[in-house]
């Protein structure tokens, strides 16, 4: 096998899962629900790239009744059936309303996809910061419109 060959075989399928449950659900079994879908990664071969804690946000249409769900969002790698067993788990906890798997790509590179993910954030960052500065100055504006309209109103009053 050659040295390209070798390296494209040591390579895992990518996968990220996102799921939702009920803002009810307390943060210890959060956490046991977590550890118990991270713990089966490595039992099939992969690894955790990233774990990310969403928080309760506020859903788009009602779910079961719900109106706001607590998101968590995992990537891993692995082979086999390792969806499969991570869906199984998440199905089987009557806390979880909603989830999503997602195949990454079929050789998952983790720190390109760490690279990626760091600018998308950097983006998003400046955007944010750019609003920020664009929504101060409109404000500023609005301020000077006011208190020029004050001064007005103030030397048609005397």
């Amino acid at each position: 096998m050659t040295e390209m060959a070798k390296a494209v075989a040591g390579k895992l399928a990518g996968y990220e899962t996102t799921f939702i449950t009920r803002p009810e659900m307390g943060d210890d079994a959060l956490r046991a629900l977590t550890d118990r879908l991270i713990s089966i990664v490595p039992t099939f071969g992969g690894e955790l790239v990233l774990q990310e804690d969403w928080g309760t946000k506020r859903l788009a249409y009602k779910i079961e009744k719900e109106t706001r769900g607590h998101y968590t969002y995992l990537v891993y790698t692995g082979e086999g059936n390792i969806v499969a067993e991570i869906e199984r788990n998440l199905r089987m906890n009557d806390f979880v309303m909603r989830f999503l798997s997602v195949n990454l790509a079929k050789e998952f590179e983790k720190d390109s996809f760490m690279k990626r993910r760091e600018e998308i954030k950097a983006q998003a960052k400046k955007r944010e910061e750019e609003r920020e500065a664009r929504r101060e100055e409109r404000e500023a504006r609005r301020r000077s419109y006011e208190e020029s309209n004050d001064e007005m109103g103030a030397e048609i009053g005397e």
